[in-house]
């Protein structure tokens, strides 16, 4: 199985800013076991940012958080139903996110390697045109997860 799982993506989510969606991405790696600690992942995605924006280029955002409350590297990916301001670097509003959970002991390694693997796809117009036009969970999922696999 692949590392993106279609139990992590969330389709057109109403979340109007970013910090609704550092809450909802909080309290979803918790529901779906990424961590039992709601407050210190929301709390490393907050850090994060502060060190510099997630927001890449054409909508695409990648907040990622680093805790020793994180069990496995996950991906958590969340669509929203309209842009959201993010500070991205070419300015515009940010619809796509795709999150990445590091646990502490693996921040070096695991960390870097899926960081750059997500990041060049996203350079990739024909991989950033799928995603924004994928109709369903299994769509992002296969392509991502086919994408990633290439990288490796």
């Amino acid at each position: 199985m692949g590392i993106i799982q279609e139990e992590k993506i969330f389709l057109n989510q109403p979340l109007a800013t970013q910090k609704e969606v550092f809450e909802f991405l909080a309290k979803q790696a918790v529901q779906t076991g990424i961590s039992a600690h709601e407050k210190h992942v929301y709390q490393r995605l907050v850090e994060r940012e502060n060190e510099g924006t997630t927001g890449m280029m054409d909508g695409f955002a990648i907040p990622h958080a680093k805790d020793q409350s994180i069990g496995e590297p996950s991906i958590l990916i969340v669509t929203l139903d309209q842009g959201t301001e993010w500070n991205s670097l070419d300015g515009q509003l940010i619809d796509f996110v795709i999150a990445l959970f590091i646990p502490d002991s693996e921040a070096g390694t695991t960390h870097l390697k899926l960081l750059s693997a997500v990041a060049r796809l996203l350079m990739r117009s024909e991989v950033t045109e799928k995603l924004k036009t994928a109709q369903s969970k299994t769509e992002i999922a296969t392509l991502l997860n086919e994408k990633i696999g290439e990288n490796e």
